[in-house]
């Protein structure tokens, strides 16, 4: 199974002084082009928060319209696309605009966009880490006890978690600060006691991290519009940089497990035989 991601689009984002020449609508266009040019094709792609930059409707009718427009449908050979929300996002227009990809669980806590959808032998849970109103992330007891009944239902079978918000400290001071300050100890504890977790997969951070939590990787992918500059002193400012966008990709097989990789959107020309 090959399993795509793209993170942090944040349509609606306008260009201006501080953030330079943004194209956040034509960059996830690009990069949907490119997960559908992959092979072999990819089975399943993950959304994985601040789908829009100001949570406005038109912003995820427009998300919607370029996930129509670029990939095919699972009918037709598409992946299944699966989205959770971020910080920037709003839930009810979200879910409005994107019902298929945003498949809320029966039982999920609140109005908290909680997914589990078993793929190929693989089960993919979706967290919801938005706290309304402010930029951090956490995960309630609500919604971890969720997860861990989840869990307890697929014991014994591979699992890939994805979230916005990373739970890992990586240094970015800044960011750190708005970063999931609540519930990364609890599901540390819940993931090592499933012991099957493959992956935890998130953005937010605008950067390609990789860190560790509770014996699973995690792994943030890049945004698909505009990085953040690594800068790791305490006092650093945040600041954009225009880096070559990448998306996530993980290849996954029972007997193999998962191995991890980021794929350029950029083709920078042909390859060439060695």
């Amino acid at each position: 199974m090959l399993i795509a991601q793209i993170t942090d689009p944040h349509i609606g984002l306008q260009p201006g002084p501080a953030t330079g020449p943004l194209d956040p609508t034509g960059s996830l266009r690009r990069a949907l082009a490119h997960v559908r040019a992959l092979q072999p094709a990819v089975d399943v792609l993950l959304l994985t928060g601040d789908l829009a930059d100001n949570g406005r409707p038109q912003d995820y009718a427009e998300i919607a319209a370029l996930l129509a427009d670029t990939l095919p449908t699972p009918a037709d050979g598409g992946p299944r696309v699966l989205a959770v929300p971020g910080n920037h996002d709003r839930r009810a227009p979200a879910r409005q605009a994107l019902a298929a990809a945003m498949p809320v669980a029966p039982d999920a806590p609140g109005d908290c966009v909680c997914l589990h959808v078993e793929h190929g032998g693989l089960h993919l849970i979706g967290l919801d880490t938005v706290v309304p109103g402010a930029a951090h992330g956490a995960l309630a007891a609500d919604q971890l006890a969720w997860l861990q009944r989840h869990l307890a239902a697929c014991a014994g079978a591979p699992v890939l978690i994805f979230m916005h918000h990373p739970p890992l400290v990586s240094g970015m001071a800044a960011m750190d600060a708005c970063g999931l300050l609540q519930g990364r100890a609890e599901l540390g504890r819940i993931v090592a006691a499933h012991g099957g977790v493959q992956a935890i997969a998130a953005g937010h951070l605008h950067r390609a991290i990789v860190g560790q939590l509770g014996g699973a990787p995690v792994v943030v992918a890049p945004s698909s519009s505009h990085q953040l500059t690594l800068d790791l002193r305490p006092d650093a400012p945040l600041a954009l940089r225009f880096e070559p966008p990448m998306i996530g990709l993980y290849r996954w097989t029972a007997a193999d497990g998962i191995a991890c990789h980021f794929s350029y959107v950029e083709a920078f020309g042909p390859s060439h035989p060695i």
